[in-house]
């Protein structure tokens, strides 16, 4: 008989999956704000995610595509796993851009604003992260759950050890943090984008022991939402907006800390386990949509590893692709906040798939809790709505020429991104069932 997950597991596997160190220096740019638009984002969106994402895996243990299928049907639960694949390329260029920027600020802090190295470097990382998971899932569950221990949450309470270390010593900095009222609410997509991913959870609803879905659900809450409000206050109490930098902020923190007392060698070593929690970060969440994906394109087929493997490498070819905008854009700021703000807009597409879907089924069931489910989904939808509307106005720091030309470009890639998930459908429906392309549609 399997071993149940206990609460302890399941929310060491949601944390591990959700909370990121590399989201922090973005969400630190809100300065003397941070407590309000933190607020903000768990009033609407961490907590409606969180509450949809508990009910709904009451009901099915299928994940994102089920809920919305059983909901929505068949064509919105397909476009709403396309959209989580699609944030997924999108997304990795920025871990891995974090994970290349801590591994060269510990050989020379220069050349972490070198484009050609960390383009290597991602690269290297998506293609050997690739076989390592087409290899098996055995040894892609062991590199995991070691990343997420020493990797994620010894790093993070270092973090919060030195904020809490620094209040203390410096009782008045918290009066002095940088306001930055232009970048308050641009930055509210990175903080938005922070608390994405909750709804991993459901997915292991049928290997969990009674009840503790919910309860590592609200744990998981608890400690993303204080993890990554008082990481990013600590980056602002160290460090001016002007010292922001996206991709080398946390390993410019532990260098300005180690140095004020005297312990600049330590700094190497947190870089090293840093590094080692954002692979185990990345690798977390490497297979999950593409299984996903394939479910979805195919229900009833049997030939599951040879098609994830060739889908894990058209992953990793698109992962190749949208990081050479490292190359071709202005900055690398610029880089990471267009690859970001893409990303967010994929999550919170699908999002509103899931709320859609838990208003309909709410509405059709009519319990007498139905009304706080349709109330929370109706949060979300606030929430997110304003979050893709804020989205098209980027921080005054990222170098992106015309505003207009900025939002157009956003605005064509969001619509190749959703047309092409039709394509796709037809495409790799048509392959697998051998079937006319039209009779799915």
């Amino acid at each position: 008989m399997n071993k149940k997950l206990t609460v302890f597991s399941l929310t060491l596997m949601t944390v591990g999956s959700v909370d990121s160190i590399r989201n922090l220096p973005a969400a630190a740019l809100v300065g003397t704000d941070i407590f309000w638009y933190f607020g903000l984002a768990l009033l609407f969106f961490l907590l409606p995610s969180a509450i949809i994402a508990g009910w709904f895996s009451s009901k099915s243990h299928e994940g994102i595509y089920g809920w919305v299928k059983n909901s929505l049907g068949k064509k919105a639960g397909f476009i709403a796993i396309w959209f989580q694949w699609m944030q997924n390329i999108l997304l990795y260029p920025t871990f891995f851009s974090f994970i290349a920027a801590a591994f060269l600020y510990c050989i020379n802090p220069n050349l972490t604003e070198n484009k050609t190295l960390l383009f290597i470097i991602i690269n290297i990382l998506i293609w050997c992260l690739t076989w390592i998971n087409i290899k098996g899932f055995h040894l892609s569950n062991r590199l995991t759950v070691f990343c997420s221990i020493f990797g994620l949450l010894l790093p993070f309470i270092l973090i919060l050890t030195i904020g809490f270390i620094w209040v203390i010593v410096h009782p008045h900095s918290l009066k002095h943090i940088t306001p930055s009222h232009q970048d308050s609410w641009a930055s509210l997509t990175a903080i938005i984008l922070s608390f994405c991913g909750i709804e991993i959870a459901g997915v292991h609803a049928q290997d969990c022991k009674p009840g503790a879905l919910p309860k590592a659900i609200a744990l998981s809450v608890i400690i993303i939402f204080g993890t990554m409000l008082f990481g990013s206050l600590t980056l602002a109490l160290l460090l001016s907006p002007n010292q922001l930098n996206f991709v080398s902020g946390i390993p410019q923190l532990f260098q300005v800390f180690f140095t004020k007392i005297q312990f600049a060698k330590l700094n190497l070593i947190v870089n090293v386990l840093i590094i080692v929690g954002c692979i185990g970060c990345a690798n977390n969440w490497l297979i999950s949509p593409v299984k996903g994906l394939l479910f979805a394109s195919n229900e009833h087929n049997n030939s599951v590893k040879q098609s994830t493997s060739g889908l894990l490498i058209m992953q990793a070819c698109g992962v190749t692709l949208i990081s050479s905008l490292f190359l071709l854009l202005p900055s690398i700021n610029t880089s990471y906040w267009f690859m970001i703000t893409l990303a967010t807009q994929m999550y919170l597409f699908m999002y509103g798939f899931m709320f859609a879907g838990a208003i309909r089924l709410a509405w059709q069931e009519k319990k007498h809790f139905s009304w706080f489910i349709i109330l929370s989904s109706i949060l979300g939808f606030i929430g997110i709505t304003i979050s893709i509307a804020v989205s098209f106005n980027p921080p005054t720091s990222i170098k992106y020429g015309s505003l207009l030309h900025y939002d157009l470009f956003i605005i064509i890639c969001l619509i190749l991104i959703t047309a092409s998930s039709i394509l796709w459908k037809k495409i790799l429906y048509y392959r697998m069932t051998n079937e006319s392309p039209g009779g799915f549609m």
